[in-house]
């Protein structure tokens, strides 16, 4: 299977089942938070345009003229803080303007009028639907499938896969481990088998690595 780079966080808005907040797919009664995509850097100029950081390989395909971004509330940032948008704020973006721009994307909203509104919205998260993703090459999935899979090594269950953090040096799995978070990296040789459908990853991995 292939892995697409979208969503490395989960939103405050979890699934929510009949079953519990990480059911399998196909669970009774579904919620699903918006997938994200993009993480808001800062403004730009002083008439509203926001500088994005994206979190999709499928950016291109993403940030066009008239793509509706929701606005992604208490989503855990890298360095651990917590940042959402003001609950005044507009409940998503409209994109009116897009375009590359050194290494980010420049984007402009209706719903961001000025640098004042913008600057409201720094470090805020942008999502979109899971159905208005890109189709997925075959036997592919997102990281943002990981959340929720529960992970097993040598037949015992370790944890549940609480978070996604993707990272330069490769994607980061935060698991609840007996009510503590332990990060592991995700990475190929640690990785037995992935049932997706099962909602189960199967992974060796090296001595003392849940002790750190």
């Amino acid at each position: 299977m292939t892995a697409t780079r979208l969503a490395m966080r989960r939103t405050a808005t979890t699934r929510t089942t009949d079953a519990g907040p990480h059911a399998p797919d196909g669970a009774v009664a579904t919620s699903d938070p918006p997938v994200i995509v993009a993480r808001i850097v800062r403004p730009h100029g002083i008439r509203g345009a926001l500088l994005l950081e994206a979190e999709t390989d499928h950016a291109e395909a993403l940030f066009r003229p008239g793509r509706r971004l929701r606005l992604v509330s208490d989503t855990p940032a890298r360095t651990g803080e917590r940042v959402a948008p003001p609950a005044a704020g507009p409940e998503a973006l409209t994109l009116e303007t897009a375009r590359f721009h050194s290494g980010r994307w420049l984007v402009t909203a209706p719903e961001v009028a000025d640098r004042t509104a913008a600057e409201s919205l720094r470090g805020a998260h942008l999502g979109v639907p899971r159905e208005e993703l890109p189709d997925l090459p075959d036997g592919g999935y997102l990281l943002h499938d990981l959340v929720g899979m529960s992970v097993r090594e040598g037949g015992e269950t370790i944890g549940t896969i609480r978070e996604v953090y993707d990272q330069p040096g490769g994607p980061l799995l935060a698991l609840d481990v007996a009510g503590r978070e332990r990060l592991i990296p995700f990475q190929a040789d640690f990785v037995v088998e992935m049932d997706i459908d099962g909602r189960v990853l199967h992974m060796t991995l090296p001595a003392g690595l849940l002790d750190i």
